[in-house]
């Protein structure tokens, strides 16, 4: 069974590649340092609400959604992002 972090983590992840973003334009979109986005889309640590909350925000997702397992990305994502 995964874990509420796995869960999350993997949500943020699977938005990030269908936003075709790299971890380190999500970081600049979150203007957070690239290695903290790195740690929290792999789940290397477990990452705070405001973090979170920061990385939804950037990619249009509501943060309630992301701790839904296996949640289709069109209930995700509000909508696209425009590079």
């Amino acid at each position: 069974m995964a874990t509420l972090t796995d869960i999350v983590c993997s949500n943020l992840n699977r938005v990030r590649i269908e936003h075709d973003l790299s971890t380190r334009e999500l970081a600049a979109r979150c203007n957070m340092p690239q290695k903290t986005v790195h740690s929290v889309l792999t789940a290397a640590h477990v990452p705070k609400l405001d973090t979170i909350d920061q990385m939804c925000r950037s990619m249009f997702v509501q943060p309630q959604a992301v701790v839904t397992e296996s949640l289709p990305l069109n209930m995700l994502m509000s909508r696209r992002i425009g590079k």
